[in-house]
């Protein structure tokens, strides 16, 4: 969004990408061909916003407004700052050990998620007894406490189709945009192992039981349905699990299975099942293919 001032000056909003010409003039164009007619030029230090790129060319707007293309090489990009994100941090029944714990690790998420837009996600933190029994805590050697930690994310199917491939099969996901969050969770149960591993009586962390802490990234649309992905590290790369679970139109914890692809560059794509039975009828994987926005 450009924003235009009283004294009609302009800044553009968190997020908007600025360029600022580094030549003595750059001529804006019609269209992105350097033999296409030039509409105005810009002298050095002149600001401009980036609106898109086409090749080496960029689609730009002048502080009065005035768009055409201009070519990359005769400007400066200027990175936007990043912002933290707003972190809401849900959890039950934690020692105040834990707390403080927890407290510095959301710090470290906000810092991993920063972004040039603002964002709002949600950190929950739950805990399991293997035996239903919530003296674990106190000490009792044998009763070993499994943690779920949930990053939940905000979903638009506008925002996917701006981010997912263009050379995708009907029905693949790419989940290539959510990487990144996946990284930082697996890189947070690294961190509360160790923890655990300093204090096993604060956490009842047995030795047998290194795998205790699990971790999930939950995609949240707008309309309340979720989609849950999980993943582990291939050689310290983050690797999506072959499966996905729904909370789609009122349906709870449905589990969807998908083949990992056999070579690296495809790792990030999930196939789902048919939406549509042998008989015509709506398959369980028609929720995942409405979350998504596919049409069948």
């Amino acid at each position: 969004m450009l924003v235009i001032t009283a004294g009609g000056s302009w800044a553009a909003s968190r997020g908007d990408l600025l360029a600022v010409v580094r030549v003595a003039k750059a001529n804006i164009r019609t269209a992105p061909d350097k033999y296409s007619r030039r509409l105005f030029s810009l002298p050095r230090k002149s600001k401009v916003r980036v609106l898109k790129e086409c090749g080496p060319w960029l689609f730009i707007a002048t502080v009065k407004g005035r768009r055409g293309w201009l070519f990359k090489s005769l400007v400066r990009i200027i990175k936007p700052p990043k912002v933290e994100p707003e972190i809401e941090f849900f959890n039950s029944g934690l020692e105040s050990e834990q707390e403080f714990f927890f407290s510095s690790l959301i710090n470290r998420l906000r810092s991993q998620l920063a972004a040039v837009e603002v964002r709002r996600f949600a950190f929950v933190v739950s805990r399991l007894d293997s035996d239903g029994d919530s003296e674990s805590a106190s000490g009792v050697e044998n009763a070993a406490a499994s943690w779920l930690l949930v990053l939940q994310v905000p979903f638009s199917r506008a925002l996917y189709d701006q981010e997912k491939g263009e050379d995708l099969e009907v029905g693949t996901i790419d989940l290539l945009p959510y990487q990144g969050y996946l990284k930082v969770m697996l890189e947070s149960r690294d961190l509360m192992i160790v923890e655990m591993k300093k204090n096993p009586q604060l956490w009842s962390f047995s030795k047998t039981a290194p795998e205790s802490v699990k971790v999930l990234v939950v995609l949240k649309g707008e309309n309340g349905d979720q989609v849950a992905l999980s993943g582990f590290k291939e050689r310290g790369f983050p690797v999506f699990n072959d499966y996905i679970i729904l909370e789609v139109h009122g349906f709870s914890q449905l589990s969807l299975s998908s083949v990992i692809p056999a070579t690296v560059a495809d790792f990030n794509k999930f196939v789902l099942p048919p939406p549509q039975l042998s008989d015509g009828s709506r398959a369980p994987a028609a929720l995942a293919h409405d979350f998504f926005g596919f049409s069948y």
